[in-house]
């Protein structure tokens, strides 16, 4: 049975001259929910607009020893 992973993605902007604009990056807070509470277990900051958030969160995964498990990813 595959985990399920949640996760949430924010493009990340900067303010020049009071006006704010993208930067080019996006952020990646993954949780995973216990006790009916969702619980942070990871975020990836500076992630290429371009790459996939999906190959993003599992590099992550592999970075992390957990590359051997199976999850199921759900964007909120």
């Amino acid at each position: 049975m595959k985990k399920k992973l949640y996760y949430t993605v924010e493009k990340e902007t900067q303010t020049f001259n009071d006006v704010q604009e993208c930067t080019g990056y996006k952020s990646i807070t993954m949780y995973s929910i216990e006790n009916d509470t969702p619980e942070v277990i990871g975020q990836i900051n500076d992630v290429d607009n371009s790459t996939k958030s999906t190959e993003a969160i599992q590099d992550y995964l592999d970075d992390n020893g957990l590359g051997d498990e199976d999850f199921e990813m759900i964007q909120l």
